[in-house]
């Protein structure tokens, strides 16, 4: 479903006379913002939750190559859902807004950092990485004064919003890496030590994903 069918869905118009009222909806909870999840999202929420178990059985065995090889495989899953890593009007909860303040670092210093969870657990947006020199690097801020950067500036923790862009890659980062995983704070063995942590609502991954769209839709 597209942001402006999506948006268009949660507008209810009343008409009286000549005057026209609009009272704004949105979801209040993950079981109403369910519903407008486009397919994308739930296969990627799909795949998440049978990634969880396979990479606790994986490193249930003690065998490294195993583990690699569930990482693999679930990037060649996602690279088959999300072609270069884009997504399309996936609907997110915002868990944190913050302005990058990194004086050293004049491409992300006063953008916007944000943070959105999806039901599954995982979360997408802004991070940092530590790269082959040592240095800890921004990716995926919001440039200051955008769009993206007005719309995010209203948005507050526990808002539901509607959101495309695509995770960047560790070869974003690390010229000539190997792999084409994309940039990820993954989850470890701690984190999957119970069922229970199935939906991890630690965050313990977060992929970095550059907005390209992103509004309110409460």
């Amino acid at each position: 479903m597209k942001a402006s069918s999506f948006l268009a869905a949660l507008t209810l118009i009343a008409c009286s006379g000549v005057s026209v009222d609009k009272v704004y909806a949105g979801p209040s909870s993950w079981g109403d913002a369910e519903k407008y999840a486009p397919i994308q999202q739930r296969q990627f929420c799909d795949l998440t939750n049978r990634y969880v178990t396979e990479l606790a059985e994986a490193i249930g065995t003690r065998n490294e190559i195993k583990v690699n090889m569930t990482k693999k495989k679930r990037q060649l899953d996602l690279d088959g859902l999300m072609p270069e890593g884009a997504f399309k009007d996936w609907i997110v909860k915002v868990v944190s807004v913050k302005q990058v303040v990194a004086p050293k670092d004049p491409s992300a210093d006063g953008d916007a950092a944000i943070v959105l969870e999806l039901w599954c657990g995982t979360q997408i947006g802004t991070g940092q990485l530590k790269v082959p020199d040592g240095k800890d690097v921004w990716g995926a801020t919001i440039n200051y004064d955008s769009r993206e950067y007005r719309e995010v500036s209203k948005l507050s923790s526990g808002d539901f919003a509607v959101v495309s862009g695509e995770f960047m890659g560790l070869t974003d980062f690390y010229a000539g890496f190997r792999e084409t995983f994309y940039a990820s704070r993954p989850l470890t063995s701690d984190d999957l030590k119970a069922n229970s942590t199935a939906k991890y609502s630690n965050g313990s991954e977060l992929f970095l994903a550059k907005v390209k769209y992103i509004a309110a839709a409460n």
